[in-house]
């Protein structure tokens, strides 16, 4: 029996925190849905894009006058209005020359209104196409 100023014992009142039960399960559960989005996310990553329909080596003679025809911002630019096409620079030979790759969605004549609207540039002397 206890008295007024005795200690709960092991079997008394006290209550009991126990390990594992509902919260256990939850957490399981939480990590088998974690573990299900991540698989799901692996199993639709972005597909490898497509090669691009047009691709054109092009040997741009351009005007003296212009300052660098290496320049990223100059060689966008020749671009104009054209979305969807690319321009890299493969080589630059001189002060007036550079070698581009010229790459887009296509078709190929879209592809050569893109390099005729190029030549109609005032800074361009002429384009060769490979």
């Amino acid at each position: 029996m206890r008295g007024a100023n005795s200690l709960p014992t092991a079997r008394s009142a006290w209550p009991r925190h126990e390990q594992g039960g509902a919260s256990a399960g939850a957490a399981v559960a939480t990590i088998a849905a974690a573990v299900a989005l991540l698989a799901i996310g692996l199993a639709t990553a972005d597909q490898p894009i497509s090669a691009p329909k047009c691709a054109l080596k092009l040997a741009v003679e351009v005007t003296p006058d212009v300052p660098n025809p290496s320049d990223p911002g100059f060689i966008s630019s020749l671009l104009g209005d054209n979305a969807g096409y690319q321009l890299f620079l493969l080589n630059s030979s001189d002060d007036t020359h550079v070698t581009l790759q010229l790459q887009g969605p296509g078709p190929d004549e879209r592809c050569q209104a893109v390099v005729d609207s190029m030549r109609n540039d005032g800074r361009v002397v002429s384009i060769d196409t490979s």
